[in-house]
């Protein structure tokens, strides 16, 4: 396997792993935002913030993939 297969195939683990956080985030503060407990809101914002970092670095995954993978 060269390394760029190699490479290819983890940058295409993390993204899969990045989009379960992200998804796992987003619901989590949908339930959140649902319950209206006021002790929730630092918990919210933490993970709003986990939210847009993650969005940021999965783009950054999926330009790096868009690299290696090539013009389809």
């Amino acid at each position: 396997m060269t390394a760029d297969v190699a490479g290819l195939r983890a940058l295409k683990k993390a993204r899969s792993l990045l989009l379960i956080l992200l998804t796992t985030c987003r619901e989590t503060i949908l339930a959140l935002e649902a319950a209206a407990n006021a002790l929730d809101s630092d918990l919210t914002t933490e993970l709003s913030s986990l939210v847009s970092r993650s969005e940021v670095e999965l783009a950054a995954i999926e330009q790096k993939i868009a690299e290696l993978d090539g013009p389809e």
